[in-house]
């Protein structure tokens, strides 16, 4: 393979530069001086809304912690009204409104009551407290014999992963529910899932002793039993006693009357004591010997 030398002759002459080195501002420069104005402002603002979240943060941390203190310290109705109405949207207004409910039910505002626990359910869908509410909820409903909106509740609370503290009580209470209807076989399946599926829980015992009142038989009544004889009243201080003689007023026509004789009790009869037999006597056979003679004097 032959090879040719290139001549100097034979490269194209260009009729520019192959590069330029540019001394001038970079484009990030030239950004930099023609929006110098707007870049500060904008920092400025940043820093403003820095410092503001900071202050925000500090106010809401101390109202936070003002309400609290305000919760500890309430005793009675008005003073849980007041932590909910002048600490809006806090946690401690929030708390507040379920110890309300249980405190208008103790005083015997039972309506009021279940108006402020549903209040707090619609208005609070992801607070933690919101299993303890429904429960509360529940057991209020049942003794005003609203068993089928208890039952709602507690089917909640069962089918909510987050209130799994609460779902053995929650079965249970089904359980009562259904029996009280009369359904003893659905009442065993609800009380057997919260002694099974929750073992480890207190309610365990309680679902166990359900379980066992269910297959115990009902007491057969028995009569009761005759009084016994009333005791003969002694005589009043005062009475004659038995034997002596209680004269007789005579009647209005002066005639005279008999005395009267209480007859005195008679003795009861004596029982004979036995006596001991008598010995037998002995006859003596007379000796055959003369007796001894009398010596003279």
């Amino acid at each position: 393979m032959r090879m040719f030398p290139v001549m100097a002759a034979d490269l194209p002459e260009s009729p520019s530069p192959l590069a330029e080195i540019s001394h001038g501002p970079s484009a990030f420069e030239q950004f930099l001086e023609n929006n110098q104005k707007t870049l500060l402002v904008l920092t400025v603002l940043l820093a403003l809304g820095a410092a503001g979240l900071v202050v925000y943060r500090g106010i809401e941390k101390s109202r936070q912690q003002t309400a609290g203190a305000q919760l500890n310290k309430a005793a009675d109705l008005a003073s849980l009204q007041a932590v909910i109405s002048e600490n809006a949207d806090t946690k401690a207004a929030r708390s507040a409104s379920i110890l309300l409910a249980d405190l208008q039910w103790k005083e015997g505002q039972q309506d009021a009551a279940i108006s402020t626990l549903r209040s707090f359910i619609d208005a609070n869908p992801d607070h933690p407290a919101l299993a303890t509410a429904r429960a509360s909820l529940g057991s209020k409903l049942m003794s005003q014999g609203k068993g089928a909106d208890a039952a709602t509740l507690y089917q909640e609370i069962a089918d909510d992963p987050k209130s799994r503290y609460l779902a053995p009580y929650a079965m249970i209470s089904l359980g009562d529910i259904a029996k009280s209807a009369g359904d003893t076989e659905r009442a065993q399946t609800f009380y057997t899932r919260a002694k099974t599926d929750f073992p480890e829980s207190g309610f365990a015992g309680t679902a166990g002793e359900r379980i066992a009142s269910l297959k115990a038989k009902p007491p057969v009544e028995v009569e009761p039993p005759p009084p016994p004889p009333t005791p003969p009243t002694p005589p009043a201080a005062g009475a004659a006693a038995p034997g002596s003689v209680i004269p007789v007023t005579p009647p209005a026509t002066g005639a005279a009357s008999a005395p009267v004789v209480i007859p005195a009790p008679q003795p009861a009869p004596e029982t004979p004591v036995p006596q001991p037999a008598p010995a037998p006597q002995v006859e003596q056979t007379p000796s055959s010997e003369p007796p001894p003679a009398t010596p003279e004097p």
